[in-house]
């Protein structure tokens, strides 16, 4: 009976584990929904990701990594105007809804503040 008992509890234990998430990712239709909700944490939402992907963005650009597509932004936009110029951009680019809003962020960026000249790359030591 203890086997048993034993046995069925190890059985319970196994199946409460977390399994695995597929990959999920944040579609541009999606993020221009979140964006554009009436709910502020929804908008939050939407300037947070619009900022991580910047983040990222100027994270390759330190190790000296050109990006397919670069931007380059004034050091004087905030967050919540960076948000504003992507929105604006979604709004007359319906084609890339059903593309991952990390790719096209990027391009919304770059329509705005595409670099007067290409960066440099760093050369190894």
């Amino acid at each position: 009976m203890k086997n048993a008992l034993a046995a069925f509890s190890l059985l319970v234990c196994l199946c409460a584990l977390p399994r695995p998430a597929a990959a999920q990712y944040m579609m541009t239709k999606d993020l221009a929904r979140d964006c554009l909700s009436d709910k502020k944490e929804k908008v939050a939402a939407c300037i947070y990701y619009i900022t991580g992907v910047i983040d990222y963005h100027f994270l390759m650009q330190s190790f000296g990594t050109a990006p397919t597509i670069d931007f380059c932004l004034p050091e004087s936009i905030s967050k919540e105007q960076a948000a504003v110029l992507v929105m604006a951009y979604l709004r007359t680019a319906p084609q890339n809804d059903d593309f991952i809003a990390a790719a096209t962020v990027p391009l919304a960026l770059n329509k705005a503040f595409p670099c007067d000249a290409p960066r440099a790359k760093k050369k190894k030591k």
